[in-house]
């Protein structure tokens, strides 16, 4: 018997080499949008601030002042 050269088989493909690239193209953007922050804004990934001012009314409780809601007894008698 001879020897021959390689022989090439073709299945037809399965044609899924296209399908890992769409997925990792969506991994890809999907990261780009999860982690890049303001990379998709429309600030051209310049670090658009955002100034949040949250400002709460604090007062202290106060306390009854001269004896108010206690009347401390006077001792004498009431007419």
């Amino acid at each position: 018997m001879a020897d021959r050269g390689p022989t090439v088989v073709n299945t037809g493909g399965s044609g899924g080499g296209w399908a890992v690239a769409v997925i990792l193209v969506l991994l890809i953007v999907g990261a780009l949008f999860l982690f890049g922050g303001d990379l998709f804004d429309g600030t051209g990934g310049g670090g658009g601030d955002t100034n949040v001012d949250v400002n709460v009314p604090v007062e202290a409780p106060q306390a009854p002042a001269g004896g108010e809601g206690t009347a401390a007894p006077s001792g004498g008698a009431q007419q």
